[in-house]
């Protein structure tokens, strides 16, 4: 018994450790990136260079786990 409540509570920390992201502003324009050891959630605010009759920011969201990009999407 009590080496299931040992495991179980081992577990339970070690997900919250890999799972619990810290909050990092990149000096971009205003993207903000959300990164654990695992994953990784960038908000994309990127001031873009100037060129008439285009948007002068950079919107999106990009997702990775495990360094690979599962999801992108910006709005140039």
């Amino acid at each position: 018994m009590k080496k299931k409540t040992f495991v179980v509570i081992t577990i339970i920390i070690v997900l919250a450790i890999l799972l619990t992201p810290v909050r990092m502003n990149l000096k971009d324009g205003g993207s903000v990136r959300y990164k654990s050891l695992i994953y990784e959630v960038t908000k994309i605010h990127q001031l873009a260079p100037g060129v008439d009759d285009v948007k002068p920011y950079i919107d999106g969201f990009e997702v990775k786990i495990l360094g690979i990009t599962i999801y992108k999407e910006t709005d140039e």
